[in-house]
């Protein structure tokens, strides 16, 4: 696919035309549509961390995400180089965040949280979860049970159906991510975000020949699953030996327009 981005303009590897250029297109077939919607646009998301201590499972990379990884590829390409390091960096970078240009930190305030509560920052050696995407990042792989972007009618794919029953997701799962899985260092832990995701990582961890108890459920860290996050951290009992620096243990870490007042008791409560 490397090859195709130079015939290709930056301006159709936009967020907003990702879908609407045919050559980047690997599902459905030219010509062909799909009975549920589902459309697989490729993006140079295939590198793994070899050394990485933990992976962060979502559903799928987001368009503006996609975005940068392609102009990235596009130009190495244009200046022959490799652009790998590139865009492991942008993966990193992008993963879990809000909106590049914009000031909106819930979603990674809201994983840190979660990272820090379960126990699983401390348990991978990640002494600084503020510094997940800059210097704990070597210990980090991102990834997606669906490697590459993939919508559902006009909106990206969020387990609106269970991907397990769709003939081309359940062989994205069975193929890419049990082959990453397994690319994995063997002790790494496997936190895998929202409802969903545990049950295909755990196929794709089968066929793998991985161990089970490597992989952590955790609840998905985007603003809209706030109270289910701030369910979490309320009535579990922090996991973490040293001193949780979620934002319900330490509420110096609170962003300043979030109102927890319904938590606090609950949580008070749970750590008595």
């Amino acid at each position: 696919m490397h090859h195709r981005l130079v015939t290709l303009s930056e301006g159709s590897l936009t967020a907003a035309t990702l879908r609407r250029t045919p050559e980047l297109e690997i599902y459905p077939a030219p010509g062909e549509a799909d009975c549920e919607g589902i459309s697989v646009v490729w993006a140079p998301f295939d590198a793994v961390n070899p050394h990485a201590k933990l992976a962060i499972v979502g559903v799928t990379p987001g368009p503006n995400q996609a975005e940068r990884a392609l102009l990235a590829a596009r130009r190495a390409a244009l200046a022959g180089h490799d652009p790998t390091h590139e865009i492991t960096q942008i993966k990193c970078e992008s993963s879990f965040r809000g909106k590049q240009g914009t000031n909106d930190r819930a979603i990674e305030e809201n994983l840190k949280a979660l990272l820090e509560h379960s126990g699983v920052a401390e348990r991978v050696g990640i002494d600084d979860v503020d510094e997940l995407w800059k210097a704990e990042a070597h210990k980090v792989h991102f990834t997606s049970t669906l490697r590459y972007p993939t919508f559902i009618g006009d909106k990206l794919f969020n387990n609106q159906i269970d991907s397990l029953k769709h003939p081309f997701l359940r062989l994205m799962i069975e193929d890419l991510l049990a082959a990453e899985l397994r690319q994995l260092p063997s002790d790494a832990i496997i936190a895998v975000l929202g409802r969903r995701g545990p049950g295909v990582v755990r196929h794709a961890a089968r066929l793998a020949g991985l161990d089970l108890t490597r992989i952590v459920a955790l609840q998905h860290p985007s603003p809209n699953n706030h109270d289910g996050v701030r369910q979490y951290l309320a009535k579990e009992r922090t996991q973490s030996k040293r001193p949780c620096r979620c934002f319900l243990c330490d509420p110096s870490r609170l962003l300043p327009n979030w109102d927890v007042t319904r938590w606090i008791g609950m949580h008070r409560s749970t750590h008595e």
